[in-house]
């Protein structure tokens, strides 16, 4: 039974770490369309980030994740550094590593807090580089995340409760 519960664990979060590359080769893509290279760059990073901590948590070595995290965040400097378009290019570089920090905890809530700061920063790049739809979207996937970080919250205070 316990294997069963794993494999349908590992389905389920395979089926979202697949629709996070999509979703991230779509915006990268809209990124290289309206000329927002850091953007774009950081888009990189979060394809390869996934992959290779999908690829060690399948084999079970998920203590090598703070160093590809670690690894993450320098390269989002140097891609940053090299796609300097101004300060505009902080936002998108800030908001990966918020992303990859908060990924480094296992409280789901600093996970998703981490990602809420990360599309609050993508909004405003996205405002300034004039991508209203890509902002817009954003905006409703900021939605999301209030609700699941309010949802987690108080699922977290009643299990506190029912223990008491």
């Amino acid at each position: 039974e316990a294997r069963t519960y794993y494999e349908k664990h590992f389905r389920k979060k395979r089926n979202v770490v697949i629709n996070l590359l999509l979703s991230t080769i779509l915006f990268g893509l809209h990124f290289v369309c309206l000329s927002g290279w850091t953007g774009a760059a950081m888009c990189l990073v979060e394809i390869a980030f996934l992959i290779v901590i999908y690829i060690l948590e399948s084999k079970n070595k998920s203590k090598y994740n703070i160093y590809v995290t670690i690894f993450a965040i320098i390269l989002s400097v140097v891609l940053s550094y090299y796609t300097w378009a101004g300060l505009i290019s902080i936002l998108p570089m800030f908001a990966m590593i918020i992303y990859l920090i908060g990924m480094i905890f296992k409280n789901v809530i600093i996970v998703k807090s981490g990602t809420f700061i990360r599309l609050v920063l993508n909004a405003i790049y996205m405002i300034l580089i004039k991508s209203y739809f890509g902002a817009g979207l954003t905006l409703v996937i900021f939605g999301f995340a209030i609700y699941g970080i309010i949802r987690d919250y108080r699922e977290k205070k009643e299990k506190t409760l029912a223990k008491e």
